[in-house]
């Protein structure tokens, strides 16, 4: 990076997006993720109110976990301190919680139908030939 000698980068342009990405949701993902959890905090299950909630993470940024809806969780402030930057299911073992996943984690269940396999009937009259097409002589 060249530098004036002043120490002022050159390089920097603040229209351009940062390498190190976003690290904070937006207002409508917070919103989306406060009405996913219900109104209570993820981990004690404890009623918050929308301006009580922080947004907690299960991977946190500093050991590569993103700002997404996937990787975030509602919390109160309590367990937000609580859970530093410990992944979701470290936390939750510590708070002594067997059954790990969050709202935003459910597996969903696969479809019991059973695909059924395709079956040709054997037919002696049908030959595989496509018509050919052949110039109309009459047309001008």
């Amino acid at each position: 990076m060249p530098k004036n000698p002043f120490g002022i980068n050159l390089n920097y342009n603040p229209l351009l997006p940062s390498k190190k990405g976003k690290r904070t949701l937006g207002t409508r993902d917070k919103q989306i993720l406060y009405n996913r959890a219900k109104g209570r905090c993820e981990a004690c299950r404890k009623k918050i109110g929308y301006d009580e909630m922080q947004t907690g993470h299960k991977n946190a940024a500093s050991k590569g976990g993103s700002a997404t809806l996937r990787n975030s969780v509602c919390l109160c402030a309590r367990c937000n301190k609580l859970q530093g930057t410990d992944n979701w299911s470290t936390f939750m073992k510590k708070m002594g919680k067997t059954k790990i996943t969050s709202v935003t984690s459910v597996k969903r269940k696969k479809s019991t139908k059973k695909k059924r396999k395709k079956t040709r009937e054997y037919n002696p009259f049908s030959l595989n030939i496509k018509p050919i097409k052949v110039p109309n002589p009459f047309k001008f």
